[in-house]
């Protein structure tokens, strides 16, 4: 064993003798750094070390939480006896099962670049400016933000069936946003990047793509309110399906009642040519891991196949509740682990299938349309509603891309958009933790100002 898995391994015995029937242990050991550019000028750079341990005590089925920080004998005894008080205290809950039993864990390459132990606060400093050189690079732009965040940790998980192992975890996120003026007319360009690797390409391209779209925006048009063939950028994709399949799915959230995809498992919710999976186990996709949250052995998960939902995402208790195995899909916060709360049902990184067409090719099939890169808009998972204001869009006339719009929304049902796709994309990109395609909706509403 590690020291973190004895320390893991000691503070579920520590537990099981307080008298809790199960219990889960992480210990985690993390580092994050830093630098933030604002309107160009160095805004912060950071350090932050956060070693840390959490326990789940569950007494009657009824849980108790509690962290303490650092990996101290005493300050971990402590939050133990909390966490056991607290679920002591607690009613009993008939719908609670079981832990994950102790499985072998999977090998999962891709989720620790060594590369990144050695980055010093410097570095983060040295990769925004560069951030900002690339995407400063034209007159017309009159203000940069950007920021570059590396971290890495290593979490060990142990639980009261016998499970106890580790893993080690690196990630490097990028972010850049420009605006661009030209007279009286400005427009913000954004663009991001995620790996577990240090990936320096990603460096330039993530400035070098915001300025890009900054620049195209300054020219812009109005639309009338109406009906509009969509495309949709894999940007506007990874922020809108994250949430529409990752949070629609959620199995509590079926089970709750309060998800627009509750009694729809097994039944067509979407076009055939549209399929999603879950999968934790690419390489050096923020998402990935060996085991989730809760111990269970990553594998992919088919969620949507040719249209029809196959499957929701659970946890171990929710997965109790519905008499199934869990789907592995208890997340402990983001690319490296958090101690400081309890784990939650989420996706690991969402895959969405490929066709057979190009993004040239939806544009040049598109006669009256709007090309949609970047919304910041929630659906409502509730209703399966979806409005929100287009950030980023473009008109599509006559199969070719116009200028930017202006004021303008888009407004659609869920369901009906996933049955609306008509066309997909070959060419997949990792946008916001999902890896997709550019597809097109045959028809949107589309409010404008004209």
């Amino acid at each position: 064993m590690t020291d973190i898995e004895e320390t893991a391994s000691r503070a579920v015995a520590r537990a099981i003798k307080l008298g809790v029937s199960h219990c889960d242990v992480l210990v985690a050991d993390s580092k994050f750094i830093s630098a933030e550019i604002e309107k160009g000028s160095i805004k912060q750079a950071s350090v932050i070390t956060d070693p840390g341990v959490a326990i789940r005590a569950f007494v009657r089925g009824s849980p108790g939480f509690a962290y303490c920080t650092g990996h101290n004998p005493s300050s971990v005894g402590k939050a133990v006896a909390y966490a056991v008080t607290m679920a002591k205290a607690g009613t009993k809950d008939p719908d609670f099962k079981d832990l994950p039993e102790k499985s072998k864990v999977r090998r999962v390459d891709g989720l620790f670049d060594s590369r990144i132990r050695l980055l010093e606060p410097d570095d983060a400093v040295a990769m925004v400016m560069e951030v900002a050189d690339a995407a400063g690079t034209d007159r017309r732009v009159s203000s940069v933000n950007a920021s570059v965040g590396f971290a890495l940790g290593e979490v060990a998980l142990a639980n009261s069936n016998g499970f106890c192992s580790s893993q080690k975890m690196s990630s490097l996120d990028v972010v850049s946003e420009v605006v661009a003026t030209s007279g009286a007319v400005m427009f913000s360009g954004y663009d991001a990047g995620s790996s577990r690797k240090l990936d320096r390409s990603m460096i330039d391209m993530v400035g070098r793509t915001a300025r890009e779209h900054a620049i195209k925006g300054l020219k812009q048009t109005k639309i009338e309110t109406g009906d509009y063939a969509l495309i949709l950028d894999p940007m506007a994709i990874g922020f809108v399906f994250s949430t529409a399949i990752g949070g629609g799915a959620n199995a509590d959230s079926v089970q709750r009642k309060r998800s627009y995809l509750a009694d729809s498992c097994g039944k067509t919710i979407g076009a055939e040519a549209f399929s999603v999976i879950d999968d934790p186990t690419l390489e050096w996709a923020t998402g990935s891991r060996s085991f989730d949250g809760e111990g269970v052995p990553s594998r992919k998960r088919v969620v949507v196949d040719h249209g029809v939902l196959r499957s929701y995402l659970y946890d171990s208790y929710s997965a109790g509740k519905d008499g199934i195995a869990s789907t592995g899909n208890s997340s402990r916060g983001g690319s490296v682990w958090s101690y400081r709360h309890p784990p939650s049902i989420s996706t690991s990184n969402m895959v969405i299938g490929k066709g057979d067409s190009s993004l040239e090719e939806m544009i040049e099939e598109t006669k009256n349309g709007v090309y949609l890169r970047m919304t910041f808009d929630y659906p409502n998972l509730a209703t399966g509603e979806f409005s929100g204001l287009m950030m980023e869009s473009y008109s599509v006339r006559n199969g070719e891309v116009g200028p930017s719009i202006r004021q303008s929304t888009v407004g659609i049902g869920l369901l009906e958009m996933f049955k609306r796709i008509d066309m997909v994309g070959k060419k997949r990109t990792n946008a916001f933790g999902v890896l997709t395609p550019p597809l097109r909706i045959s028809e949107a509403r589309v409010g404008g100002s004209a």
